[in-house]
């Protein structure tokens, strides 16, 4: 199975040093309040024993893996019978359950907090490479390759604009036609054509170039 693929060497690795170790699985589970009492797939478990009965059995958790997709929970135990020295183990021997169950939420919740920063970094990056696509078309020949041109020798470099006053500009050039120092029939149509959306993208590649 997929889930269990990359954890299937170290799993082998550590069979053949210790016989009494055993993987047990459980996917898609819908809370992380129940999963001990839920019947555990692979292994020892067989589908037919709860992370307590192996407990009551004489295994305790060497190592867990705990992953998250559309709001469920993946879960794999690594449970070892005998002696547990390893660094989960023993860094965990003395927790309850309940603390136990906040350290693996705070473990999730790190992991979250890091998908929402790559997220939003990527975010970024394809707004300043959709942005520079935009401006090329639409800017750059009048504008300059970096919005630092002043176009026509009147008005102000778009380097120099907040996002606010690109908006502002769009909009005049759209709704008036005495706006731009006589060049409204050149500005217009392109005005008329560009959404807001694509100027933060245009602001956000020309932030980029002219740090």
């Amino acid at each position: 199975m997929k889930l269990i693929a990359p954890l299937t060497i170290t799993l082998f690795a550590t069979t053949a040093l210790f016989s009494q170790t055993t993987m047990c699985f459980k996917e898609n589970h819908n809370s992380m309040s129940t999963i001990e009492s839920t019947k555990l797939d692979g292994g020892e478990c067989k589908s037919t024993y709860t992370l307590n009965d192996m407990k009551e059995n004489g295994w305790s958790v060497d190592d867990i893996k705990i992953t998250t997709k559309d709001s469920k929970y993946n879960f794999i135990y690594i449970l070892r019978k005998g002696n547990t020295s390893t660094t989960f183990a023993n860094t965990n021997a003395n927790l309850n359950e309940q603390q136990l169950e906040d350290k693996i939420l705070k473990r999730l919740e790190d992991k979250k907090v890091q998908e929402e920063k790559e997220a939003k970094i990527e975010k970024i990056l394809k707004s300043k490479i959709e942005g520079k696509e935009i401006y090329v078309s639409k800017c750059q020949s009048c504008h300059g390759e970096k919005g630092e041109k002043i176009a026509y020798n009147v008005g102000n470099a778009l380097k120099d604009l907040s996002l606010d006053d690109m908006e502002h500009a769009i909009g005049q050039y759209t709704n008036r036609s005495d706006y731009g120092y006589g060049y409204n029939m050149l500005m217009k149509p392109i005005a008329a054509n560009t959404t807001k959306t694509q100027l933060a993208k245009i602001k956000d590649y020309l932030d980029s170039v002219n740090k």
